[in-house]
C-alpha cells in the first residue's frame, strides 16, 4: 500500500503569515485578535498533518 506525498508548504506559509499577524495583533492591542487564532491553529495542525 502506497502513501501519497502530501504537499504541506502552503499550510506552513499560511501558519507563518498568520503567526506574524497574531504577533502584530498582540503588539498593537487589537480588539479583534480572536479572529486570527483559528487561522494559526488550523494551519499548524494541517501543516503537521495531525488531521
Amino acid at each position: 500500500m502506497e502513501q501519497k506525498k502530501k504537499y504541506k508548504g502552503l499550510y506552513w506559509l499560511i501558519f507563518l503569515i498568520s503567526s506574524a499577524g497574531l504577533a502584530l495583533a498582540i503588539y498593537t492591542h487589537w480588539d479583534w485578535m480572536v479572529f486570527v487564532l483559528p487561522f494559526v491553529g488550523l494551519s499548524f495542525v494541517k501543516a503537521m498533518d495531525i488531521i
